[in-house]
């Protein structure tokens, strides 16, 4: 399941199994990663849901 419900209405959305599912859709069934949370690893990773303040991020993804 790629949504779980959250506090005053809210959901959370598991981005990773969101990827996986649009992937597979594609063919690609060899998928890595994902096992992060950037709410939850506050050490490892900025997230504005998590701090409120504004910031940058960049994604990479690349196929060999």
């Amino acid at each position: 399941m790629a949504f779980t419900p959250g506090q005053h209405g809210k959901w959370f959305a598991d981005i990773y199994a969101l990827a996986r599912l649009r992937l597979n859709a594609l063919g690609i069934t060899q998928i890595y990663g994902g096992n992060y949370c950037t709410y939850r690893e506050r050490e490892k990773f900025f997230s504005y849901r998590r701090d409120g303040v504004t910031g940058r991020m960049g994604t990479f993804i690349w196929i060999e």
